[in-house]
């Protein structure tokens, strides 16, 4: 085909679009015309045949036009595309209105643990503090009584454990003695063996048991020899054999007596030591609870600590910022009054509410990145991350709140701010769709050119949905598969208008 030729084919095809154009100019913007085209005229004359019915029909509105015919040699020049219906992920950029407020995992109400005066404060409103920084001293008599008690249980326990020392010794050195005597050892040997040994009363009492004991059993020994000859009466050998089972056991029964004592007095020595410890292990413990450390309760003394002893500090929980304060000096604080607040304004919460229609796609949100952007700090822009979604959803608003974290180590992003969230692209679940230039609107109504055979198009009212900026949802009105005018859909609906035009 010649060059002439092809453009006075397309010089043509453009002159018809436009007509076509103007034509729906005219009919759009004069509504006389459009009344005029679109009514049936009137049936002005009668049959004269008895019984024969008119062919024309009453006046009425003018019939849609569901068929388009569209010459395939003018597609090209009217921008003519036809695409396939399809079902995929419908990939949404949702912005939300947002407000900055406190990072709650980091906000601290500060109230003493105990009752009593305000002897010193150390910040004031709007100080910046670190964790362990001391910010108020209170005089409290429970403190003071708490160190006091636990100084004298720690006396008592030094002086117990120093009487059990010597009550261990005493019960060691004691059922030695006790063992050899038993073993009728020598009183030679005992002596050499426990000399310095303390052993307390029980020596003196066990040994002169043991010399009785000896010394009945050496008359006995020596009685008995002589008995035999005569020359000493049998009377005085019976009266020394019954000494000596006396004695002997006057001592075992001292043995066994002796033997339980000491070992009771070891006992009861070492329970009294746990006692004690118990004791003050519960003190520093309560003192501990308050907030007290081991260095703190190292070492109390009264003499020279003084009313110090009944300080008790109040430190903040971790570096922030006091954003309240109500103490002074002098004032009398407890457990039930908030005193001050201390938040960490490095990081911050972004809270936003997510409509119930969103509700498909808020399982993509969490650990999500979002872009903040305030009126305040124009041209900068933020991020922060996801952490909550929302698990009900409010009655009143039909939203579900959103939280997300926020890095804010400048400052900027002040609590009770307003911002912009932009959240990342979310594709929700494969719905039916096509691109939003395939919509055309006349009249109130939705619809799509689908092609139907060769050049003919047809005009299908379709129910729309969700949209983002290239594609909208299909309710109703299509089938997977059609095919769709996707572009240049302007130069169909301006033919279909024509043709009303020319009814």
């Amino acid at each position: 085909m010649s060059t002439s030729v092809w453009l006075n084919q397309k010089t043509a095809a453009m002159m018809a679009v436009l007509i076509v154009a103007l034509g729906i100019a005219a009919f759009v913007l004069s509504p006389r015309l459009r009344n005029l085209v679109l009514q049936k005229p009137e049936t002005h004359a009668k049959s004269d045949l008895p019984n024969h019915k008119s062919n024309t029909e009453p006046a009425g509105e003018a019939p849609e036009i569901s068929q388009v015919d569209f010459p395939q040699e003018m597609w090209k020049a009217a921008g003519l595309v036809i695409g396939s219906v399809q079902k995929g992920p419908l990939d949404e950029a949702i912005t939300l209105t947002g407000k900055i407020s406190l990072n709650e995992d980091k906000l601290a109400h500060v109230f003493p643990l105990v009752e009593g005066r305000v002897d010193d404060v150390r910040v004031r409103f709007g100080q910046k503090v670190h964790q362990g920084d001391l910010l108020v001293v209170v005089q409290s008599k429970e403190v003071g009584q708490g160190k006091l008690q636990l100084f004298q249980d720690r006396l008592k326990l030094e002086f117990a454990m120093a009487r059990d020392r010597w009550a261990q010794e005493i019960s060691q050195n004691t059922l030695s003695l006790i063992e050899m005597i038993r073993a009728e050892a020598a009183i030679e040997n005992i002596e050499t063996a426990l000399k310095e040994r303390t052993m307390g009363e029980h020596r003196q009492t066990l040994m002169n048991a043991y010399l009785a004991s000896i010394k009945a059993q050496t008359q006995t020994q020596r009685l008995a020899p002589l008995s035999g000859t005569g020359a000493v009466p049998a009377k005085q050998l019976l009266d020394a054999e019954s000494d000596g089972k006396a004695t002997k056991a006057i001592l075992q029964s001292l043995l066994e007596q002796t033997s339980q004592d000491v070992i009771q007095a070891s006992r009861l020595s070492t329970q009294s030591v746990k006692e004690l410890q118990t004791t003050i292990a519960v003190a520093e413990t309560n003192l501990k609870i308050l907030g007290f450390t081991d260095h703190d309760l190292k070492d109390i003394d009264p003499s020279e600590m003084g009313e110090v002893l009944a300080h008790y500090p109040v430190v903040a929980p971790f570096d922030g910022t006091v954003i309240s304060k109500d103490v002074v000096l002098m004032e009398r604080v407890g457990p039930e009054r908030q005193i001050l607040t201390i938040a960490d304004l490095s990081t911050v919460w972004v809270s936003a509410d997510i409509y119930e229609s969103h509700l498909p796609i808020l399982s993509q949100l969490k650990d999500q990145k979002v872009r903040l952007r305030s009126e305040a700090w124009p041209g900068r822009q933020f991020e922060a991350t996801i952490f909550y979604t929302g698990d009900v959803v409010q009655e009143s608003t039909r939203t579900l709140s959103m939280r997300a974290m926020a890095e804010n180590a400048e400052g900027l992003l002040k609590p009770g701010m307003f911002v912009s969230i932009e959240l990342p692209n979310l594709s929700s679940f494969e719905i039916l769709q096509v691109p939003l230039t395939a919509l055309q609107d006349y009249e109130g109504k939705t619809f799509v050119f689908v092609h139907a055979d060769a050049d003919q198009f047809e005009r299908r009212v379709v129910e729309t949905g969700r949209r983002n900026t290239t594609s909208v949802e299909i309710l109703s009105g299509l089938n997977e598969g059609d095919k769709v005018v996707t572009d240049g859909g302007f130069a169909l609906k301006s033919r279909m208008l024509a043709d009303l035009l020319g009814e």
